[in-house]
């Protein structure tokens, strides 16, 4: 079955370079993309009143995405929609079954951390498709080179859709992988416990060559970061155990705060609960 990207667009500077980075991206999967546009109707919409949306005509919205169209050197196929966000994602994984959903994550210090932060909770409800959120800025290399997996040395298990997806994309660009685990300051930051749970999940069998990096940090989501800095990571990896990212998301869950503060695309990888 051919591979495709399924990439949202609110015509934004972040959804702008999500598309950017999915079409650099597409070339060595020989991937397609989707660049799907989901419409808010005024009357309808729970957010109308909070500021949040800007509304467009059907004219303005068709020459926006005839623009963006033209910007790609991927084949790509455009869809607009009027539904909830949910229920869209939904629709449009059934209808193209894409290897990756790609999403732009905007700059927190202007966009409100609960609107970044539930729109994941959303996706990762509508879909097990692995979510790609590239923050708006970022300026690492395309394909990525270097890929870093935080693992918490517990075990977890991907479904077999997600594992099949992570399977092709890894395939496909062969890259250096290496897996980081978090300790605190007073503890070992040995990987040996985390290099079994991603074995033992499945991702093993994918990556020929693992390397390993431990870290300490008083925090485990800033230990991410600081990993992927030291690791020189162009990607992360994180598994969303998904009772866990959906559950805590206003609680400081680990997930939700590297989604926050990253500078680095994230890969959100659903995990079996």
């Amino acid at each position: 079955m051919p591979i495709c990207f399924l990439v949202l667009t609110d015509f934004t500077d972040a959804s702008d370079q999500a598309l950017a980075y999915a079409d650099a991206l597409a070339a060595p999967l020989g991937a397609s993309l989707v660049l799907l546009h989901i419409r808010r109707e005024p009357l309808l919409d729970p957010e109308a009143f909070n500021g949040h949306i800007q509304y467009m005509s059907e004219g303005e919205i068709a020459a926006a995405l005839a623009r963006r169209s033209a910007s790609v050197a991927s084949s790509v196929v455009v869809e607009t929609v009027v539904e909830s966000v949910s229920e869209a994602i939904h629709h449009a994984v059934a209808k193209y079954k894409p290897l990756l959903l790609v999403l732009g994550k905007p700059d927190t210090a202007t966009s409100p951390d609960e609107l970044v932060v539930s729109t994941s909770r959303t996706l990762l409800r509508a879909t097990l498709v692995p979510l790609l959120m590239v923050p708006v800025g970022t300026t690492v290399a395309v394909p990525p080179a270097r890929i870093t997996l935080a693992a918490d040395g517990h075990p977890f298990h991907l479904h077999p859709e997600t594992l099949e997806a992570t399977r092709q994309f890894l395939s496909a660009l062969s890259p250096t992988f290496t897996v980081t685990y978090v300790a605190k300051p007073e503890d070992s930051d040995n990987c040996t416990a985390a290099l079994t749970t991603v074995a033992d999940s499945g991702l093993g069998a994918l990556l020929p060559t693992v390397r390993s990096h431990g870290t300490r940090h008083r925090h485990e989501w800033e230990g991410i970061l600081q990993a992927a800095t030291e690791t020189q990571a162009d990607l992360l990896l994180l598994i969303a155990r998904r009772r866990s990212f959906l559950g805590q998301l206003f609680h400081q869950s680990v997930s939700t705060e590297v989604v926050l503060h990253t500078s680095v695309p994230v890969l959100l990888l659903s995990a079996k609960d």
